[in-house]
């Protein structure tokens, strides 16, 4: 079972894919830029205890994002066999 849900919900090990980047966020044609795109496959790497700062593969690069930023991008989660977790 897969669900939609926002980058900054993802945990350390698991993988999404990026559906869309909210118009709202002023960053959004920067993100596009680094990479950010529909169908993009991303990674949570690291994710800091207050949560307001993440970590993120994407396409070999690490980035790391704000919350503010993070939770105005739809991902498709991935699960089962197509997500990698960190034991």
């Amino acid at each position: 079972m897969s669900s939609d849900v926002f980058l900054n919900q993802l945990k350390p090990g698991e993988e999404a894919v990026l559906i869309k980047i909210s118009d709202t966020i002023s960053t959004a044609r920067r993100l596009a830029e680094l990479g950010f795109l529909p169908g993009t496959k991303i990674t949570c790497v690291l994710s800091k205890k207050s949560g307001e700062t993440s970590a993120f593969d994407l396409r070999g690069t690490m980035i790391a994002l704000r919350k503010e930023d993070s939770s105005q991008i739809a991902i498709h989660l991935l699960e089962g066999d197509n997500c990698r977790h960190d034991h």
